[in-house]
């Protein structure tokens, strides 16, 4: 794991728990659930979104031009350890956090 896996960690966290705070304090129904799901698609795309440039860049893509690379390219292909690790370990971050609210610890702050 490099800086970049415990930065994503920690930013995803964030959003999480800033997501959270203003869903429960608008006493939307599931939002722990709809908090966790925002950051790992967020950190998801990001990475498809990365992959789809990579490939682009490497076929003699540049600015200005349509990106060749097809629709489920960035999905499909370019996955690296490095890569999946951007998106899980905030995943995993989340999961756990959210984990923790669902058993009560949230409790306190709503």
């Amino acid at each position: 794991m490099n800086r970049t896996h415990f930065e994503h960690a920690l930013i995803g966290a964030v959003m999480m728990l800033v997501a959270w705070a203003i869903l429960a304090l608008l006493d939307v129904p599931g939002a722990a659930l709809i908090a966790f799901a925002i950051p790992v698609v967020w950190f998801l795309a990001r990475e498809c979104t990365s992959h789809e440039y990579r490939l682009g860049v490497a076929r003699g893509w540049r600015w200005g031009k349509k990106l060749p690379v097809r629709w489920w390219e960035g999905v499909a292909r370019g996955w690296t350890r490095d890569s999946m690790l951007d998106w899980v370990t905030p995943a995993l971050v989340c999961l756990l956090l959210l984990y923790a609210i669902q058993l009560g610890i949230g409790a306190f702050l709503t």
